[in-house]
């Protein structure tokens, strides 16, 4: 059976003038918009990008279907997946045994009212986001905890930053934005769940 975006215009998304990690951050926000199986078309002109697109395709669980160079610039199609599942056993019983840490760590925080952020950073994928915690920790900075991202924010499964304070989220945003980390962006928690974005 045939994609239904196959008969139809691809939304596309241009990155051109942008440089790593921003181009993943803008394919990774936008394909969130688009139904599971429907495809979006990138352009892109840095260099490191089609290394980029094929790792972040494989760690989200997304297909890269073409992936072609012409007038100069990169071209790329990407089918929505259903989020990163592993290819290997141990891969499989990685990932969902850190989905059971974050969602236990979650609901640790629904129980005990206290100390609970008020602030999500998002990232382009978890292993980004594990790399990001790395880094982190490797500098001394350890004032956030890794989350479940809400279904709210994200269908799929993903981890999040919780952080307290608004200066300490913009920060680290700032700080891992610097570094290279594809963020996403930052959220806010609010008593509706519709977690608006903090423009930073």
């Amino acid at each position: 059976m045939e994609n239904s975006s196959a008969n139809k215009e691809l939304e596309t998304v241009d990155t051109r003038g942008l440089f790593c990690p921003l181009p993943l951050t803008f394919v990774s926000r936008k394909l969130k918009e688009v139904p599971v199986g429907e495809r979006l078309k990138v352009l892109a002109d840095d260099k490191v990008f089609k290394k980029d697109i094929e790792i972040w395709a494989f760690e989200t669980g997304n297909k890269l279907l073409e992936f072609r160079e012409e007038n100069g610039y990169y071209i790329a199609v990407i089918e929505r997946g259903k989020g990163f599942k592993g290819e290997s056993i141990w891969d499989k019983i990685k990932f969902i045994s850190l989905g059971v840490k974050l969602h236990f760590i979650k609901h640790l925080l629904d129980i005990i009212p206290f100390n609970k952020p008020k602030y999500l950073i998002t990232f382009v994928s978890v292993a980004e986001g594990l790399r990001a915690a790395d880094f982190l920790k490797s500098k001394g900075i350890e004032n956030f905890i890794m989350l479940p991202v809400p279904k709210e924010i994200y269908q799929h499964c993903g981890l999040v930053f919780g952080l307290k304070s608004k200066d300490d989220a913009v920060k680290i945003y700032n700080l891992l934005k610097e570094n290279k980390y594809a963020v996403e962006d930052i959220h806010i928690i609010d008593r509706e769940k519709k977690y608006p974005k903090l423009e930073v």
